[in-house]
């Protein structure tokens, strides 16, 4: 007996161009629970426009997206985050003057109660790495 399981999110027929330019042509990925994924192309290949489709970033042209098995839409990243999609962008725009984890939480950070804003500097516990506690301004772009 065949044992059938429900992708966590599917991205069925995927497209979106910019002016002439098909960035995305009818593309589909299905990701389970679990999974590693890695998305591989090369540059311009529509890598970084299929992952900003789904965090909402960019609106497709066509295709759908399911979660769960379910259609849903995806209009901007506060959809995406409330089905638990988050994205972390490759870019160059980093605070470089704090680690590597707090740029993961910039715009999230820890405010203290009755505070009107508050910059945190979080940082884990006993950081094990050195890329982690280390500023990103003392690491290059590629690491």
């Amino acid at each position: 007996m065949t044992q059938h399981r429900t992708p966590l999110v599917e991205m069925r027929n995927i497209s979106i161009s910019f002016g002439g330019i098909h960035a995305v042509d009818n593309a589909s990925v299905d990701l389970y629970p679990g999974e590693v994924v890695a998305l591989l192309g090369h540059n311009g290949a529509g890598k970084s426009t299929l992952i900003k489709v789904l965090s909402g970033a960019y609106k497709r042209d066509s295709g759908e997206i399911l979660i769960n098995g379910e259609p849903v839409q995806i209009s901007n990243p506060r959809d995406a985050k409330a089905y638990g999609i988050e994205t972390i962008y490759q870019t160059l725009a980093v605070a470089d003057n704090v680690d590597a984890a707090a740029n993961l939480y910039l715009g999230r950070e820890l405010r203290t109660p009755g505070a009107r804003w508050t910059m945190s500097l979080w940082r884990p516990r006993r950081a094990k790495s050195w890329a982690v506690s280390t500023p990103t301004s003392a690491v290059s772009r590629s690491q």
